[in-house]
């Protein structure tokens, strides 16, 4: 429906503002570190400019350095740190244009899960502490005249693999270049890394071999739905890394075949960093900022959930619909680009208030008296709708996550309870219809949406005596008409072309669940004699009396 409009953002151009000069600010500070020391300069590496001391040179730039020489370049305080102004100027420069690189990608594409402040801390948070880290290790290792790539077992693709587990896999690749060009930026150009001439190539290599590294992670972790994911990723992070330097290593004039070592070994350490810190902050930070992981929702899944297992008890009626609700919802979520993962949890988990009072529900009642036989139509609708209310209260008791407690609050939106509000029509034509409403919201996404309409429809259908897959076909059109009548769907992301879709995917589904049976014929005497020679073995004796045991 895409009935969101610009007011309905979720990133302020207040909120990108805010973002953007903090992270400016952190940015410019990371690169401009002012502290007391000596540029490093050891003896043998080459003289990073050309060292002057009462009109005499010391040392030119590109020599090796001597003893001697480095003893009279160290006397005449040479070697102290400056913050020098063209230095501190570029620092600045390049701090503002990432921080407010990140707040209008922000603003502009509105990534749907950076919907609070605490989430948008957490973005900012990550990109400069991943800058901060690259200006610390690699200003030791660079430049990098041994060929040893040190500077690449740096985890910088975590960072971005980080967002596009926990957020969005759009703004991961943002993050990717933004911190490919910061990290290279801090480890070749800052007053304390400089340590010699460095050539245009070198720190090219570096920003591509990160922001590769980084995609390469981000596309196999966008979706990650099982812990093999997480070893997926490392591969393909590490292979696309040593690919990158390879090739670089291949336009060197004087390579070596040792070389090739150390570009193995870094790759795979820098992807290995990688993995591992992306594992166990994905966990910590989710906890931290209020984040749904996919490694959360994997374990919700399974049906051995507690809650799950205590509705199969107590209601195995509303568990079997969910199961199929989740079928039906879960191939439609895949088919239109909605995270199928989530749609699979939140229909296990959208009727999970049923378990209070089981027996009020139709798909429970086996052999039973309807305890609606006996009460008003109003205080049914009551009942029928507290299973909301109560369901919200349960998930919020066993700390379910926001996202799949969103499924329980919106599965109905606003709708009215029909069937007793009709009912009490048929008695009093002006009966207030607002006593028989669901608590609501209506879906505010395209998962919940989803669910909202297989629950509706695997409902309808069960309850139809007529499966033919023409009956089938008209109530799922039927249904789907009747919720967009309704409104019910204004404030989700579907499209009229997600919404067809859905529709024809319900419709297979549906006619794969109650596809015709054949009638078999009646047993052969063959079969019937066969089976008479069967009660004769011991342990396939019935038994004599009905509550007696078979024997061992």
């Amino acid at each position: 429906m895409t009935a969101r409009t610009q007011a309905s953002k979720v990133i302020s151009p207040l909120q990108a503002f805010v973002l953007a000069a903090a992270v400016s600010l952190a940015l410019i500070l990371v690169l401009v570190p002012v502290l007391p020391g000596q540029t490093p300069l050891h003896v043998g590496d080459r003289a990073y400019k050309t060292f002057e001391a009462d009109g005499q040179t010391i040392a030119s730039a590109g020599e090796p350095v001597t003893q001697p020489q480095l003893d009279r370049i160290k006397g005449a305080g040479l070697l102290d740190n400056r913050l020098d102004a063209g230095d501190a100027l570029a620092a600045s420069v390049v701090g503002v244009l990432g921080g407010a690189f990140l707040g209008l990608y922000l603003y502009l594409f509105q990534p749907p899960e950076v919907n609070t402040a605490r989430r948008l801390f957490l973005v900012g948070l990550v990109v400069v502490l991943w800058v901060a880290a690259a200006k610390v290790l690699l200003s030791p290792v660079l430049p990098d005249h041994d060929r040893l790539y040190l500077g690449y077992m740096l985890p910088i693709a975590a960072a971005p693999m980080l967002i596009a587990t926990l957020l969005d896999a759009g703004l991961a690749v943002a993050v990717a270049g933004l911190i490919a060009v910061l990290a290279a930026f801090a480890g070749f150009y800052m007053p304390d890394a400089r340590h010699a001439s460095v050539g245009p190539l070198e720190a090219l290599q570096m920003t591509m071999a990160f922001l590769l590294g980084s995609l390469a992670g981000i596309y196999a972790m966008r979706d990650a739905e099982r812990v093999n994911s997480y070893a997926r990723a490392g591969v393909s992070v590490g292979l696309v890394t040593f690919a990158l330097l390879f090739s670089f290593w291949l336009l060197l004039p004087d390579r070596e075949g040792v070389d090739l070592i150390w570009l193995v070994v870094s790759s795979g350490m820098g992807a290995l960093g990688a993995v591992v810190i992306t594992l166990g902050a994905t966990v910590v930070l989710g906890a931290m900022f209020g984040v749904t992981t996919r490694i959360q929702l994997m374990e919700m899944a399974q049906i051995s959930h507690p809650l799950l297992r205590e509705l199969q008890e107590k209601a195995p009626g509303t568990f079997h619909h969910s199961v199929i609700v989740g079928n039906l919802a879960e191939r439609a979520a895949d088919l239109t680009g909605a995270d199928s993962l989530l749609v699979r949890v939140g229909s296990y988990f959208h009727d999970i208030g049923k378990i209070a009072h089981p027996s009020y529900y139709i798909e429970n009642q086996i052999e039973t008296a309807n305890p609606h036989d006996k009460l008003q139509p109003a205080a049914s609708a009551r009942i029928v709708s507290e299973h909301v209310r109560a369901g919200i209260e349960l998930t919020g008791r066993h700390r379910v996550p926001a996202r799949v407690r969103a499924f329980v609050r919106e599965h109905h939106g606003t709708r009215l309870v029909t069937y007793f509000y009709r009912k009490a029509s048929a008695v009093d034509p002006d009966v207030d219809p607002e006593k028989f409403r669901y608590p609501g919201p209506r879906p505010q996404s395209k998962e919940t949406a989803i669910v909202m309409l297989a629950d509706s429809v695997e409902a309808v259908v069960r309850s139809s005596k007529d499966r033919s897959h023409e009956k089938i076909d008209s109530l799922v059109d039927a249904v789907i008409a009747e919720r967009l009548a309704e409104g019910q769907l204004d404030d989700s992301d579907l499209t009229l072309r997600d919404i067809r879709i859905i529709g024809e995917s319900f419709k297979a589904t549906l006619r794969g669940i109650y596809h015709p049976r054949i009638e078999y014929p009646a047993p052969t005497p063959a079969e019937a004699q066969m089976a008479g020679a069967q009660t004769t073995v011991g342990y396939l004796k019935p038994p004599s009396e009905p509550m007696e045991a078979p024997p061992l």
